[in-house]
């Protein structure tokens, strides 16, 4: 049987007369097109005790869940990642889901980054250093490795396990050891479809499941 993924919906505008959307960036769903899954979007219009319980039906329904980018966090994003860790569901935050995630656990969301690499359309912009002794490092295979980045704001502290830094100190991952699968990074491997690291953790992440 097929396994199911939920990727969170974010918010996003349309080009025409600026309408607000909420979907699912195309690389995430491009990138999850390589693996013999379902994808489902997990949608969070509303901020409400009857919305949580539906979100928590889909919840269940899946196999694993995609906290993707983004730029705008809603108090039911909280919910839904406390839920996910409390059932130790497989979760991967990406972006502002890594935010999310390391806001949760006593962290706080910054917004101020000096270096302007963290901020680029290129597809590699800077190293990230992972430590040895962390599930990221189990899964990667290397201590360092080169990533892209498109983020403003930055979680300079939690109480998750910080496994994964930039050269200019930035937290570039997060995870919790105690978990199946509880990981955020700050990069987007979605992106890089034919990187092999990132296939490398979009494969564990599928055999969690």
């Amino acid at each position: 049987m097929k396994k199911t993924i939920g990727v969170i919906a974010r918010e996003n505008v349309s080009e025409y007369k600026q309408v607000p959307l909420y979907g699912i960036r195309r690389d995430v769903i491009q990138i999850l097109k390589k693996y013999d899954v379902n994808v489902i979007m997990i949608p969070i219009l509303f901020d409400s005790e009857e919305e949580f319980s539906k979100i928590k039906e889909i919840i269940d329904f899946c196999d694993g869940i995609i906290s993707p980018g983004g730029s705008k966090i809603y108090d039911i994003d909280y919910k839904i990642i406390e839920y996910l860790h409390q059932i130790d569901k497989p979760t991967l935050g990406i972006c502002l889901g890594m935010q999310i995630m390391g806001k949760l656990f006593n962290g706080k969301v910054r917004t101020k980054i000096e270096d302007e690499k963290h901020c680029s359309d290129e597809e590699y912009v800077h190293n990230v250093n992972i430590k040895k002794d962390s599930l990221l490092f189990r899964i990667i295979g290397e201590e360092k490795i080169k990533v892209n980045s498109r983020h403003m704001r930055q979680i300079p502290y939690t109480n998750l396990d910080c496994v994964a830094y930039s050269e200019d100190n930035v937290l570039e991952a997060i995870e919790d050891k105690t978990k199946k699968f509880f990981i955020g990074i700050q990069w987007h491997p979605e992106t890089l479809m034919e990187d092999v690291y990132s296939n490398r953790l979009f494969n564990y992440f599928i055999e969690m499941l």
